[in-house]
């Protein structure tokens, strides 16, 4: 059996990650933005003897190095040296998919094209002449559809034929004359260099004149001024910088090549997503559209999940606390193993069932977006607001993969080519509410917003979009001071989202969800469960505890956003927190029912139900939830409803409960977040990170709960609200007076020699 190593390389939206599904099967997200896969992602796949490893590489247009997607992609296919390239080409789009290709033919690198998404050129009446253009380049092209599998077989063929033959492509871009006489001079003066790299001579001439850094890292310090004089000399011939030169020269190659091979038909003169693009794009009706399908995401969420919530969470209770128990006890084990599995391990299991509904309805929402294209045109309205503020439109990308996980949005900011932009996106990043506060934000608005909850969320969302930005204009004027990038992108066509596509996006990142959240919240509750076993003062209940004791203690500080002494969870929840977001929901719940005395289910019940009847009411929860049968009776009223009715006793009105969620959501990311800010951005951005949104997020939860009781208290909350008034002002004012920051970190994106597995 042979081993191979494949690269798969191309334009953002060309079906790159689409065909790596393809041929591996592996379920990975497929956006509509540079720098979806900035992370390197790996596949299998046999064909015949052959055992090949895939590489899916960043989305760019061209090897340039001007970001680090583009830095990834090149080291890999130079110094990873894969067996072949695999480079996917729009058929729609050839020219300007070509490009990359003539920047893989002066490598020198084996390469297959994949000529994808042929169903759509013929149906724009395309019609490309394959072998002719396969002559052309001097290497195979394979017709394919990979999301129908279309001409699979022919290039897992080509792929293992060019793995075992291993031929270069045989033709290259010729340049004007002056050119190739500086890149002959060149040359001949790198080989040696060249040949120990393992680089093509005539490539590394090339990028040299291009003034690529990564060619000068190879090459001696003494060949510097020999470079400058070539380039001075094509300059002076030519009247043009030498890039646009060597631009002009590959662009001369595709447009004869596309000229002979590409032949057009009659073509519509305006396709339907041109027409809906009129609508979505338009300068008045984009962002409110926008916001508008926002809400409908988030209401739809609560709307549908809230059912299925209830309905999980009985059934997570029925089998991993009640029926666990009962199975242990039945077993004769152990009092306190049955404590530690069934009040521990089986109680953070069903607070993690609970989450599966909202949390798998937003990434399914998400996932008919991304697949459908309107979220590319997402980015391209908010452009226009983000660059008022000072960021690229290009960092709309990495705040939109944010609404999943910060950690994956904030490494998602290395597709920005400005250290500053850089940073200021991974700053942004973390206001972006992720779905680990979704449950949070769910679990209030059942509590407190029957009716309504759904907009309570889109507030909270576009709450933490507006801080974001603020936050970005005060850096941007201040400690990030610098010139706003230019933002160009593709929009790809309108489609409709496969049934089967969005369902395994929104499972794949559903099942990263249960396993990263799953871990933090059973160990969360079982520490719970065993700080609240300690007690100070000869008591039995949490609140006798060195942890209740502690959070008493910690209330004063957020008294004035509503937080009472009796309600000493909710600070306790804030802490657990800081490891998980979703450690809130599993922190309150724990303690709650343990200040509830007997537990939520023994409160809500005269007697135990059995098992059997538990589990009936688990699956009645749902159709009783859409009304589609009678409600439960009073003595089988949920736990998840008991906790409701803890959290608006001790909360004690809506004002506290929205202040508390406005710190939930603006106050210190994760650990994990921390971490990535601190190894993207650096370990002073990250302590920044970590101050910064907590004090924004006390200050303005204590002004919306002061605000919220004015007309009861009107002296002390028009006090505190004059306090932080002034506290804002002069925060703002110490920011100007700090000097820019101009040392940055640069991001840990590009791969050794050995990074090829």
């Amino acid at each position: 059996m042979k081993r191979l190593q494949t690269a798969l390389a191309g334009n953002p939206n060309c079906g790159k990650t689409t065909l790596f599904n393809a041929l591996t099967g592996a379920r990975q997200r497929v956006g509509n933005w540079p720098g979806v896969t900035v992370e390197r992602i790996e596949g299998f796949y046999t064909h015949g003897e052959d055992e090949v490893t895939v590489v899916d590489l960043p989305g760019i247009y061209s090897f340039s190095a001007l970001s680090e997607d583009e830095a990834v992609a090149r080291r890999h296919i130079l110094l990873g040296q894969p067996d072949v390239v695999v480079n996917i080409v729009d058929a729609t789009n050839l020219e300007r998919n070509l490009f990359l290709t003539t920047q893989l033919l002066e490598m020198k690198v084996p390469v297959v094209v994949a000529l994808n998404m042929m169903d759509l050129a013929r149906r724009r009446h395309l019609r490309i002449e394959v072998e002719h253009l396969s002559r052309h380049l001097g290497c195979p092209v394979v017709p394919v559809v990979a999301s129908t599998g279309e001409g699979l077989t022919e290039l897992k063929e080509a792929v293992a034929r060019q793995g075992r033959e291993r031929q270069v492509p045989s033709a290259h871009p010729v340049y004007d004359a002056v050119v190739e006489r500086a890149v002959r001079a060149l040359a001949g003066r790198v080989a040696p260099v060249a040949a120990a790299r393992g680089v093509p001579a005539r490539w590394l001439a090339i990028r040299l004149l291009e003034r690529d850094g990564l060619a000068r890292e190879l090459t001696e310090d003494g060949l510097a001024e020999a470079v400058e004089r070539e380039i001075g000399r094509i300059e002076r011939h030519t009247r043009q910088a030498v890039d646009v030169v060597m631009a002009d020269g590959r662009y001369g190659f595709i447009h004869g090549l596309a000229r002979d091979v590409v032949h057009r038909g009659e073509e519509l003169r305006r396709t339907l997503s041109d027409a809906i693009d009129r609508v979505m794009l338009n300068r008045l009706l984009g962002i409110p559209l926008f916001l508008a399908v926002m809400y409908g995401v988030f209401s739809t969420t609560l709307s549908l999940g809230r059912p299925f919530i209830d309905g999980f969470d009985r059934l997570g209770g029925a089998l991993f606390v009640h029926g666990l128990r009962q199975l242990l006890e039945a077993g004769r084990v152990p009092a306190a193993v049955v404590a530690f599995l069934a009040d521990g391990v089986g109680a953070g299991i069903q607070t993690v069932a609970s989450f599966v509904p909202p949390i798998f309805l937003i990434f399914l929402s998400l996932a008919i977006l991304e697949d459908s294209g309107y979220m590319a045109r997402a980015a391209f309205v908010m452009d226009r607001l983000l660059r008022v503020v000072g960021l690229p439109g290009k960092a709309f990308m990495p705040m939109v993969v944010g609404f999943g996980c910060n950690v994956p949005g904030i490494l998602a900011a290395r597709t920005l080519e400005n250290p500053r932009d850089r940073v200021l996106t991974v700053l942004v990043n973390p206001f972006m509410s992720c779905g680990a506060r979704l449950p949070v934000y769910a679990l209030f608005a059942v509590a407190f917003f029957p009716v309504g909850g759904g907009l309570v969320i889109f507030a909270l969302y576009g709450t933490g979009i507006l801080l974001g930005i603020l936050t970005a204009l005060l850096l941007r004027r201040t400690l990030l001071r610098g010139e706003v990038s230019a933002f160009i992108m593709e929009l790809p066509p309108y489609h409709v989202p496969t049934v089967s596509g969005i369902l395994y996006h929104a499972w794949h990142r559903l099942k990263d969800f249960i396993l990263r959240a799953g871990k933090v919240i059973v160990a969360v509750v079982i520490l719970l469960n065993l700080l609240t076993a300690l007690g100070t003062r000869g008591g039995d209940g949490p609140g006798d505890s060195y942890l209740g004791v502690a959070a008493r203690a910690a209330t004063p500080v957020f008294r004035p956003m509503g937080i009472t002494e009796d309600n000493w969870p909710a600070v306790v929840g804030l802490a657990t927190g800081i490891f998980a977001k979703e450690s809130v929901v599993a922190t309150l719940d724990t303690l709650y029912a343990g200040l509830d005395g007997e537990g939520r289910a023994a409160a809500a019940a005269p007697r135990s139900p059995t098992f059997a009847e538990r589990l009936r009411d688990a699956v009645l929860a749902v159709p009783r939830g859409f009304g589609w049968l009678p409600a439960a009776e009073e003595g089988t009223a949920t736990e998840r409803a008991s906790l409701a009715d803890a959290m608006r006793r001790r909360f004690g009105g809506r004002a506290a409960a929205v202040a508390y969620l406005l710190f939930v959501l603006i106050y210190t990311p994760c650990v994990a977040s921390l971490a990535a800010i601190g190894r993207e951005a650096g370990a002073r951005w990250g302590l920044f990170s970590l101050v910064y949104p907590t004090v924004l997020a006390w200050l303005v939860a204590t002004a919306f709960n002061q605000a919220a009781r004015l007309p009861a208290h009107p002296a002390a909350s028009l006090a505190w609200l004059a306090g932080i008034a002034l506290a804002v002002g002069l925060a703002a004012s110490v920011f100007r007076l700090l000097p820019p920051a101009r040392r940055f970190r640069t991001a840990q994106a590009e791969p050794t020699d050995s990074a090829t597995g």
